[in-house]
């Protein structure tokens, strides 16, 4: 499977980052079978409710599927601020154990 990318660049990172207000940025790596959304809520129930922007990176194995990467964006945009701008792209990491998503969060703007 050829699987493409979606990039962010400096750009969109400054449309993140020109939120007024704190920054907090996440790095984890998820187990694909375990319930992600849950833990993205668990541990980040405050910032997504409080960001203006929120930037997200994926970094999934060649052959995985993008099914996990459009749930946890669903459940992002379902439970942050309605006005809140929200950016996200996805690269290859070949490095990845297998059934692992490694993700980076960014958010901005929070009070």
């Amino acid at each position: 499977m050829n699987l493409n990318t979606t990039n962010t660049d400096l750009q969109d990172l400054q449309v993140i980052l020109s939120k007024i207000g704190k920054v907090a940025g996440y790095v984890k790596i998820f187990n694909v079978e375990d319930n992600i959304t849950s833990d993205i809520k668990n541990e980040f129930s405050n910032e997504l409710k409080a960001a203006k922007g929120i930037w997200v990176e994926f970094e999934i194995l060649p052959n995985s599927s993008l099914l996990i990467v459009n749930d946890i964006m669903g459940f992002i945009n379902d439970n942050c601020d309605e006005n809140c701008e929200v950016i996200f792209g996805t690269a290859i990491n070949e490095d990845l154990v297998e059934n692992s998503i490694k993700c980076k969060i960014l958010f901005t703007g929070l009070v």
